[in-house]
């Protein structure tokens, strides 16, 4: 797959309208943050924002903005066809999976690396352009989880970097919670859709994986489950077991 030409956020007037009746000589990839009414297979469609659509050579290209236009675009070569099969994708089918901020974010990155032509900059783009059809192919598919609120991740970020950094505090639901703003409830969800794994889990795989590393330095059983934050050595062992396969002593050898 090579790339002729490519552009994140491009911005356009209200009213704005593009009118291909031939097509391009090449494929053109369309992302769009605004709803258009675009022809395809000899009808109109009206499109919420986050419609993708790649044009196959020759197709003709035609949509219009009544509002002002923001999108993301790129003109490739190459067999595109076979590139995106494998995701399930096809060439001038209107794909609708929702606006999340990812796909820009990766033809953002693309551009850069397209215009600043560090060394193996193609290979990263071929790498950020499989990404994106593999996000395509899962939200279209139902397996993408939905984008958790810009804000409210940076929170969750930020909160999970303190319990890597710290295992051994107490970090109870409520307190979690609290610290985000959030209910329980709503804690478990969130985390579990940024990261795929439950809070409570999380912090017992960051302690055991701890734990590990101050057993190979020498520290003993006990202490280690002490600074780990653990009040009972026996459910630290019996959790280190279930986690590592072994008891604790077993592993420290």
């Amino acid at each position: 797959m090579e790339i002729l030409r490519i552009r994140h956020r491009w911005p356009e007037k209200a009213g704005f309208a593009l009118n291909r009746p031939e097509g391009t000589d090449d494929y053109v990839l369309l992302h769009f943050h605004t709803p258009v009414r675009i022809w395809i297979g000899h009808q109109w469609q009206d499109t919420q924002p986050g419609a993708i659509i790649i044009f196959s050579p020759g197709t003709p290209h035609h949509f219009i903005s009544s509002s002002p236009l923001v999108h993301d675009w790129a003109h490739l070569q190459g067999d595109i066809e076979k590139e995106i099969a494998p995701y399930h994708l096809q060439c001038n089918i209107l794909y609708q999976p929702g606006f999340t901020p990812r796909i820009s974010e990766w033809i953002a990155q693309i551009e850069a690396e397209f215009f600043a032509r560090r060394d193996h900059w193609e290979t990263v783009c071929h790498a950020l352009f499989q990404q994106l059809w593999i996000h395509l192919d899962r939200n279209l598919s139902g397996q993408a989880p939905a984008p958790v609120p810009r804000e409210t991740a940076e929170r969750l970020r930020a909160l999970r970097e303190d319990m890597l950094l710290h295992p051994e505090w107490d970090w109870s639901n409520d307190g979690m919670a609290k610290r985000l703003g959030l209910s329980v409830s709503r804690l478990y969800p969130l985390y579990r859709r940024m990261f795929s794994i439950s809070p409570g889990q999380d912090l017992i795989l960051m302690r055991i994986e701890k734990a590990k590393n101050l057993l190979l330095r020498g520290e003993s059983v006990a202490h280690t489950a002490e600074l780990m934050g653990y009040a009972n050595l026996f459910h630290f062992i019996r959790q280190f077991k279930q986690i590592a396969g072994v008891t604790p002593g077993q592993f420290r050898g």
